[in-house]
């Protein structure tokens, strides 16, 4: 709620060895309007490819590509975080 309140963007860490946040906190965020960035959560290059499990955790919670920060322009972003 309090990311909602404020703006905050809601992390959803791709690392496949996590599922972080778990289920249940992305639905609430979601219904209560919270905004999400995925992370590749990747210590070296070849871990960059993980984005793509956070990208899939988003589309299987409906998560709509506008509320997720990650996918916004660099103009967008600067508006975002003033």
């Amino acid at each position: 709620r309090a990311c909602a309140a404020h703006g905050t963007a809601v992390e959803i860490n791709s690392r496949p060895e996590r599922v972080d946040p778990p289920d249940e906190l992305i639905t609430m965020a979601r219904d209560l309007g919270c905004l999400f960035a995925i992370d590749s959560d990747a210590h070296a290059p070849g871990q960059l490819p993980f984005s793509v499990l956070g990208a899939q955790r988003a589309a299987q919670h409906r998560i709509a590509p506008d509320r997720i920060v990650t996918t916004w322009s660099v103009e967008r972003m600067l508006a975002w975080t003033g």
